[in-house]
């Protein structure tokens, strides 16, 4: 078939088929959506005329509830519990991989990708990391991403670090030898015979597995996954970190501050994000049992203009999260511990 009689009853059947397999609904709509940019590109070279590609705009996507599709499964935050019990399980390399991680609210390829010659002691408390790539730095008036690690994160990061100056920070190779280390604590060892030695030194110079440089997300998660699977925890994945540590900034700090320790441009993106409605819910209903430290009035809080009504959802939203939050220092008393364990999404 030539590309110029690609209609949309042919993009419908692909969909089709994709229906009749069960594929999630989302996941329909975004390969709908993949086929259609490809025939822009191709109006764009002039390959296939451009009332193909507005023919297919049209397809409408499926709504929620049609076809009895299944609906993709939202990212959840992960149990502060489950992360401790997965660190025991980790080596020292992947531990200190996800309490940056976790700090921080990075993206997995973020943490994985750290170099030495990039970080900028500027104090004995604070460090800042610049990434030489980041998602979004293909876009215009986007400013260079720099992770901020705190006391905690640089005494994580030093032995990793070492005297090195420049180089990734995690690396697979300190993996294998704090692997070595371990199997090597205890061991009785024997005396190699000398054929036995000159086969070991032979496959020292070429070894069939290649380490790389640093790690990669899929390494990441594998190491993670095989973790949970000893401490006999449910299997996250790194990415769930982020979301988690989104969750506990905004709760602590507010969801400007998580936004800002994110790198989101816009704080619909970081709404996607922040699961702690109901905590914030019930901690406000919890403040109601203890006397007030501070009395609030109706003056103290500001209502959301008549304006806000034409603002977005997620705008408005986020207003109501900010004010929240201010009434919340107001009632709550700052000793008050925060518990996110069984926070979900």
């Amino acid at each position: 078939m030539d590309a110029g009689e690609f209609d949309i009853n042919c993009l419908r059947g692909v969909r089709d088929a994709f229906i009749q397999k069960q594929y999630v609904r989302q996941k329909i709509n975004e390969r709908a959506r993949i086929v259609q940019h490809v025939f822009r590109w191709g109006v764009s070279y002039k390959i296939v005329p451009a009332s193909v590609y507005h023919e297919l705009k049209t397809l409408i996507p499926i709504k929620k509830g049609e076809y009895d599709l299944p609906e993709s499964k939202e990212r959840q935050t992960i149990s502060l519990a489950d992360i401790e019990k997965t660190l025991v399980e980790l080596s020292p390399v992947i531990r200190a991989m996800v309490k940056i991680h976790l700090a921080v609210a990075g993206r997995p390829t973020e943490i994985c990708e750290m170099r030495i010659e990039n970080i900028d002691r500027q104090s004995e408390d604070l460090w800042a990391v610049k990434l030489d790539h980041h998602k979004t730095d293909h876009l215009e008036n986007v400013e260079t991403k720099i992770l901020y690690l705190a006391k905690s994160e640089i005494d994580t990061l030093l032995p990793f670090v070492g005297e090195r100056t420049e180089g990734y920070i995690f690396r697979p190779i300190d993996a294998i030898r704090y692997e070595k280390e371990r199997r090597a604590t205890g061991a009785v060892f024997t005396k190699k015979q000398p054929s036995r030695a000159a086969r070991d030194a032979e496959r020292a110079k070429s070894p069939k597995q290649k380490v790389g440089e640093c790690y990669n997300f899929s390494a990441y998660r594998n190491a993670v996954y095989r973790a949970c699977d000893r401490a006999g925890v449910p299997r996250w994945f790194p990415y769930q970190l982020r979301h988690t540590g989104v969750t506990l900034i905004g709760l602590e700090h507010g969801v400007e501050a998580a936004q800002h320790t994110a790198g989101h441009r816009d704080i619909k993106t970081t709404l996607r994000y922040f699961h702690g409605e109901n905590e914030i819910a019930k901690r406000v209903a919890l403040s109601r049992n203890k006397p007030a430290t501070v009395k609030a009035t109706t003056e103290d809080i500001k209502p959301v203009p008549i304006a806000a009504k034409s603002k977005s959802k997620e705008t408005v939203i986020a207003e109501l999260l900010r004010q929240n939050q201010q009434l919340l220092e107001m009632l709550v008393q700052k000793d008050e511990s925060t518990d996110l364990t069984d926070t979900k999404c």
